[in-house]
C-alpha cells in the first residue's frame, strides 16, 4: 500500500469561464439600460448659436462685472435698464477701456429661461469665457 505524501502546493490554474460569463450577461445588460438613461425628459430646449471666438485675445487683469435680467426683460448693466437688443447694440461702448475676466448674471426668479440662455450665449460670444449665475442661498 503507497502512502500518500501530504501535497500543500497551490492550484495554479484559474477557470475563467465563469468570470467570461459573467462579463457577458453584464454587458447584455449595459447595452440594454444605456439608452434609457439618455432619453430627454420632454422639454423644449431653446435652440441658439454660439459663434466661433478663436481670434479672441484673453483678459489678463481679473475684473468682473454683474449683469442683471429683471422680470420685465430688462438687462441691468451699471445701475441703467437697456432692453436686450439696446444693450446688445451698446455691449461694446459700455465695456470700453475694462478687461473682463468674470461675468456674473443676477436673474429675477420669473425670468424664462430662454431669455436667460440668450444673455448667456450674447456674453459668451463677445469673449467672455467665465459666466456665472448668482443665487440667493436658502436659509
Amino acid at each position: 500500500m503507497e502512502v500518500r505524501q501530504n501535497d500543500d502546493s497551490f492550484l495554479t490554474e484559474i477557470n475563467v469561464t465563469p468570470f467570461v460569463d459573467v462579463l457577458l450577461v453584464l454587458l447584455i445588460i449595459f447595452m440594454i439600460t444605456a439608452p434609457a438613461m439618455t432619453r430627454s425628459v420632454g422639454v423644449d430646449l431653446p435652440k441658439t448659436k454660439l459663434e466661433n471666438e478663436s481670434g479672441k485675445e484673453k483678459n489678463s487683469i481679473s475684473k468682473t462685472v454683474v449683469v442683471g435680467l429683471d422680470k420685465n426683460n430688462k438687462v441691468i448693466f451699471d445701475r441703467k435698464q437697456y432692453s436686450v437688443e439696446r444693450f446688445h447694440e451698446r455691449y461694446a461702448d459700455l465695456i470700453k477701456g475694462r478687461t473682463i475676466e468674470k461675468v456674473y448674471i443676477q436673474a429675477d426668479k420669473t425670468t424664462s429661461y430662454d431669455n436667460l440662455l440668450q444673455l448667456m450665449v450674447f456674453l459668451k460670444n463677445q469673449g467672455h469665457e467665465n459666466i456665472g449665475l448668482v443665487f440667493d442661498q436658502k436659509d
